[in-house]
């Protein structure tokens, strides 16, 4: 999530969002004895959040697309965070205002990065019902 220099969300909705994935997720991870944990500390920042399923871990890093460079940072993020705790695969999270247009680099894939695998999943929302 984003925050200011003094640690302070700058983004409710991207909280907002961000915790209705992770209240989504709660059922399956109920059934399989999964837990997971928000603003996790990776020791060089802190992850949205983390899922810890049968004792392997996945890295999920959420963000509200605003412009390209921001998107393909995050990517680079989420791998640097994976390497911090030895985690060779991240899930990249990108809520998408309905009907904004952006270039081709910003879709759903799967890709190594810094030999980290990243999956990336592009998920529409209604800024006007928020």
């Amino acid at each position: 999530m984003e925050k200011d220099e003094n640690g302070q969300y700058t983004s409710i909705k991207e909280s907002a969002l961000t915790y209705s994935f992770e209240t989504y997720i709660q059922a399956f991870l109920q059934m399989v004895k999964g837990k997971s944990y928000r603003e996790a500390d990776t020791g060089l920042g802190k992850s949205d959040l983390i899922i810890n399923v049968h004792s392997k871990e996945y890295l999920i890093e959420t963000k509200i697309y605003y412009y390209e460079s921001q998107f393909l940072e995050g990517k680079k993020q989420l791998a640097y965070y994976c390497k911090s705790l030895g985690v060779k695969k991240g899930v990249y999270l990108v809520f998408i205002p309905k009907g904004i247009n952006h270039s081709e680099k910003v879709a759903e894939n799967v890709e190594v990065i810094n030999r980290v695998e990243i999956s990336t999943f592009l998920v529409e929302y209604d800024e006007d019902k928020w």
